[in-house]
C-alpha cells in the first residue's frame, strides 16, 4: 500500500519516495507554527498534476503509510494524553 495523505473526505497517494516521517514533522511545524500555509505536491502519471493542500490549525488530516515504514507507535497514556479530552474532570 503506498503512502497517503486523507484529506478533506479525498485519500491523495504521495509520489514514491516521500519519507512520511519526515513529512509528518513538517506538517506538524505548520501546526505548531499558529499559521495558514501551503503544501505543495506534484503528483506523477500520464497527466502529471500539482495541489496545493492547505494546512494550519484545525484544519484535519490523517497520514497513511504501512506500518512497516520504521515507525514505531507510541501509545502510553502520556503520549495520547494530548488527543484525549473528558468532560468529567
Amino acid at each position: 500500500m503506498p503512502a497517503a495523505i486523507n484529506y478533506s473526505g479525498t485519500s491523495i497517494e504521495l509520489p514514491e519516495g516521500i519519507k512520511v516521517d519526515e513529512l509528518a514533522n513538517v506538517l506538524q511545524n505548520i501546526q505548531n507554527s499558529g499559521e495558514y500555509r501551503y503544501f505543495v505536491l506534484d503528483l506523477p502519471g500520464v497527466v502529471p498534476k500539482r495541489i496545493r493542500l492547505m494546512f494550519g490549525p484545525g484544519i484535519p488530516y490523517a497520514l497513511v503509510s504501512d506500518p512497516l515504514d520504521g515507525h514505531e507507535a507510541e501509545l502510553s497514556d502520556d503520549d495520547l494524553a494530548q488527543f484525549m479530552t473528558g468532560s468529567g474532570s
